[in-house]
Order: structure tokens, then C-alpha cells, then sequence
């Protein structure tokens, strides 16, 4: 397993609970990948103040649920406790070799050689050379690639002027903290993106400096975290019941206008803040954020469209304006990029375009080597990674098989072509997939769907509640019904319960 991120652990656990021998190789000291914070700019991090923007009920592992007496929305802290607590309990932190860098995965007959070496925690597209010291080589029966795709920055062709600018312009990639790096303390700044990082960065900058300009083209349905006191992903759910007796292009409808009514409702029309969206709000990953409105509200940030030209100490609109600015925060996401694997493995073209199947598998190769995690999801990604994977260590063992080359590459097609036509034209939406369906594709896949009839003290928790993951441990390989249940209870409890407020101060502690 390459990488022990949050794919890379639940991919180890899988192959540890089917009685196989995994390695996990992993660049840096810890388990966590990029949920780590760390202030200095290499392996890719969270900045200092990062809280998830998925709730903690449906971001859990099915078989792992995070504590109870985690807020609704925890800190990157906690998200990185969970992390190791999970890999201890099921063994997984003794597998994983630490500053490692993998170099090279190439096939040798039916086996994967892997090149490796000890590694100072900086990523290979960092350095300019690689040591040849220290180089050891192992043969696997399998690979499972899950080293994330937000590593390489990906930074926008440079604007008109950009090279004269006597200011910081820097990647979210870089950005730690208002103090760290460069001081943003009472400065002009031009945040370029309305995504998850672009709208946090500009919100907390706000704070500190003397005036931030948000740059979009696009516009943005910006959707709160909360809508009658519940996390946002719980009350705009999808639920089984739904899917059952009401066809698919009815639902894709009835979520527009539900998800559209909802926010309109919540916070009013996104127009009146000048973000005028020009696509339909299911149409974009989602940018949620509980603050960004009321930032506009008191004038600490300006909504401004795209970059036309860089000056000086200046930048210059699209629609004409003119603005200070002592600093550029470039927030335009990553290039998806596999430097240890040949493209004749995993192909990645410059729009980001990765041609897998269900995001695992290359058709034209053998199953032996997977992706884990390459997604990006409407909703959390770690129990689509972990289900992935439970799905890769049934195919290893031959419990289940793959579509025929033919019937892959035509999948691969169709779900091109229909993200395509649902998502804007950007780099971000190539892996960009639907949970609800995915999940359920993928357990159909490996044999782990939910019951159709189920006894009455779970039919709420399956038919009617938000698709929570532990829904998939209760038959089929790997099941754990007890466990299952018992998640599945509490997270239908904690809907009405009020939000724990005990750890609230646990992501100050260095502990």
C-alpha cells in the first residue's frame, strides 16, 4: 500500500482483516497525509485552523465510528487522533514503513517491484535530484496505490503583468496561518478560487488584514454548514427509500430544486453577495461555509470576478476594477500526478482526465495494481475509500470478478460523459462522483449492499435516514452486524441530540 493517509490505513486494515501480508509505505513520520498540519511547505498539509466540512456521522469508517464526543465538525486535530486510534486498533501502524520514499513501481510477470529509499519527508516533485543511497527494492503480489491527489499545486497560466508584481503571490498549497510565512496582518490580499480553500483562507485572513478581494469566474452556491440545527450533508439527504420509488432523472431534478429552495431559503439569493453562479448548485463540488456571506455582509471581503491583469501593486478585474493589493493566494487546486508509476499503468492527461475503472482499475493492465481514493466526492471520502478497498481484497482473493476489457473501457465512457454533462469544465470534477451512487455501485460490486427487508428497528436507520456507512457492514464480506447496528443507532440519536460541546477546546492541545 502506497501511502498511510486515510486510504492508505483502511486500505492496510482490508487487507489485514482477509488474512493477507501488507506493507504500507508512507514519505513522512506519521499517519494522516495531508490532514497533518505542518508549517512547513512539503508534503502537503491543512492549514493551521482546518475543521472538516463533512459531518462527523457520515465521514467515519463503516466499522470505526469517530467518538461521540467529537462535534459535529471536527478540528484537523481530532480528525488525526481518529486516524491513529483507528490504525492501532486494528493493527495497521506496525505494517507502515515511515520516511519512505517510494521511486519506482514497474511490473515484473505477475508481481510489482518496488523501488524505494529513506526519505526526509519532502515529495518527489520537490526535489531536483533523488539519492541513490540507501535504495532497496521488494516484489509484491499486489499494489494498492493510495498516496492522494492533492500534492502537486496546480498553479493558473500566469496573468498579464503577473511577472511585475513586487508582492506575495503563493499557492493555498503554502498557506499555514495569517502569521506564518508571510504576514497578512493588516495587508491588501487577492484570493483567486471560491472552493472549500479559497472560501476558508479569504474568511480567516479577514480577520487580520486590511481588506481581502475574493476572485471567481464562475460564482458560487455557497451552502452552511447547518440548516435547522443539523450538519447540512444530513438534512439535504438522499435517502434508500428515495432511490427506490422515485426514477433517476426525477431525482437529479428534485435535488436541484430542493438543494437550490434550501439555500435561497437559508441565506438568501447568492446574488445579492455579487455571486452571481451561472450553473445550477449541484453542479460544482460543494463550497460550504457557515461564514463566508456575513464576511461580504460587513464589507471585510469583496466579491470580485476574475483576474484580467497583475500590476505592480495592483490587480485589475474582468469587469474593469482596479485594486491594491500587497498580496495573490492562488486557490486552484492540483494536478493529479503518479511519479513513481509509468503512464502506461496510471494515465494522467493536463485537464486532470484519469481514465479508471469505478476510479480503481486500468482496464488494459492487470487488477493487481489499484488506486484507492481517487475521487472527488459530493459528500466524504473515507468510506468511499474503504469500500474501494474492501471491494480490491475480494477481486485479490477471487471472490469476485471484474466486467470483461471491453466492458470496462465503455463504462469508463459513459461516466465521462455523464460527469461531464453534469459538472462545470474544471480540472477538479475529472474524479468528481456522486456518493450516494457510488457507494451503492460499489457495494453491489462487492456483495455488501443493505438488506431489502430488514427487521423494523433498522428500517429507519436504512430506508429513511442519511446513508450512513456502517449500512454496509451488516451482510456480504467483511460484515459486522453488531457493530453495525449499534453505529447505525447512535448516529440516528444524534440527530436529535444537542451538539456535544465537550472537546471544544481539544485542537488547541499540541497533545
Amino acid at each position: 500500500v502506497i501511502g498511510a493517509g486515510s486510504s492508505g490505513i483502511a486500505a492496510a486494515k482490508e487487507v489485514l482483516e482477509a488474512g493477507l501480508e501488507v506493507t504500507v509505505f508512507e514519505q513522512s513520520d506519521c499517519i494522516g497525509g495531508n490532514w497533518v498540519y505542518r508549517e512547513k511547505e512539503n508534503h502537503s498539509s491543512v492549514y493551521k485552523s482546518t475543521f472538516i466540512n463533512t459531518s462527523k456521522q457520515r465521514m467515519g469508517f463503516s466499522d470505526f465510528g469517530m467518538p461521540d464526543e467529537f462535534p459535529d465538525y471536527p478540528h484537523h486535530r481530532q480528525l488525526v487522533k481518529y486516524f491513529h486510534d483507528y490504525a492501532n486498533h486494528f493493527s495497521v501502524t506496525k505494517h507502515i514503513k515511515f520516511f519512505t520514499q517510494v521511486l519506482s513501481i514497474v511490473a515484473e510477470g505477475d508481481k510489482w517491484k518496488i523501488t524505494y529509499c529513506k526519505s526526509d519527508g519532502t515529495p518527489m516533485y520537490m526535489k531536483s535530484d533523488i539519492s541513490k543511497e540507501n535504495v532497496e527494492q521488494d516484489t509484491f503480489d499486489a499494489v494498492m496505490v493510495a498516496s492522494g491527489h492533492h500534492n502537486v499545486p496546480n498553479w493558473p497560466t500566469p496573468f498579464p503583468g503577473q511577472e511585475k508584481f513586487k508582492g506575495k503571490i503563493m499557492h493555498s498549497h503554502q498557506y499555514k496561518d495569517p502569521k506564518i510565512g508571510y504576514d497578512f496582518e493588516d495587508k491588501k490580499v487577492v484570493v483567486l478560487g471560491i472552493g472549500n480553500s479559497g472560501v476558508d483562507i479569504a474568511n480567516e485572513l479577514s480577520r487580520v488584514s486590511r481588506q481581502v478581494y475574493l476572485s471567481t469566474r464562475s460564482g458560487a452556491w455557497i451552502v452552511p454548514k447547518f440548516i435547522s440545527g443539523i450538519p447540512v450533508d444530513l438534512y439535504l439527504k438522499k435517502t434508500r427509500i428515495m432511490s427506490f420509488i422515485i426514477p433517476q432523472w426525477m431525482q437529479n431534478w428534485l435535488q436541484i430544486s430542493i438543494v437550490k429552495r434550501v439555500i435561497i431559503g437559508a441565506q438568501g439569493d447568492p446574488k445579492r453577495f455579487g455571486l452571481n453562479p451561472d450553473f445550477a448548485p449541484t453542479s460544482a463540488h460543494t463550497t460550504v461555509s457557515h461564514e463566508l456571506l456575513h464576511r461580504v455582509g460587513n464589507g471585510t471581503i469583496v466579491i470580485k470576478p476574475n483576474i484580467a491583469s497583475i500590476g505592480e501593486d495592483n490587480v485589475t478585474f474582468t469587469d474593469g476594477t482596479k485594486v491594491k493589493a500587497d498580496a495573490i493566494i492562488f486557490c486552484t487546486g492540483y494536478h493529479i500526478k503518479f511519479p513513481f508509476l509509468d503512464s502506461k499503468y496510471i494515465s494522467v492527461d493536463n485537464s486532470n482526465k484519469v481514465s479508471l475503472y469505478m476510479n480503481v482499475f486500468n482496464p488494459e493492465i492487470s487488477p493487481t495494481l489499484s488506486t484507492i481514493g481517487l475521487i472527488q466526492p459530493l459528500g466524504p471520502i473515507f468510506p468511499i475509500a474503504e469500500l474501494q478497498s474492501r471491494w480490491v481484497v475480494q477481486i485479490l482473493l477471487g471472490n469476485v470478478g471484474l466486467p470483461y476489457k471491453d466492458e470496462m473501457l465503455k463504462d469508463i465512457k459513459k461516466r465521462q460523459e455523464a460527469m461531464s454533462k453534469k459538472y462545470l469544465n474544471r480540472p477538479r470534477h475529472t474524479i468528481q462522483v456522486d456518493y450516494d451512487d457510488f457507494m451503492d455501485e460499489l457495494a453491489i460490486a462487492c456483495g455488501v449492499i443493505p438488506p431489502i427487508i430488514v427487521k423494523p428497528s433498522l428500517f429507519y436507520a436504512i430506508y429513511i435516514a442519511p446513508r450512513f456507512p456502517p449500512q454496509f457492514r451488516l451482510r456480504g464480506p467483511g460484515a459486522k452486524p453488531e457493530i453495525a447496528e449499534k453505529l447505525l443507532m447512535r448516529y440516528c440519536r444524534q440527530l436529535k441530540e444537542p451538539v456535544k460541546q465537550e472537546s471544544s477546546a481539544l485542537w488547541l492541545s499540541d497533545d
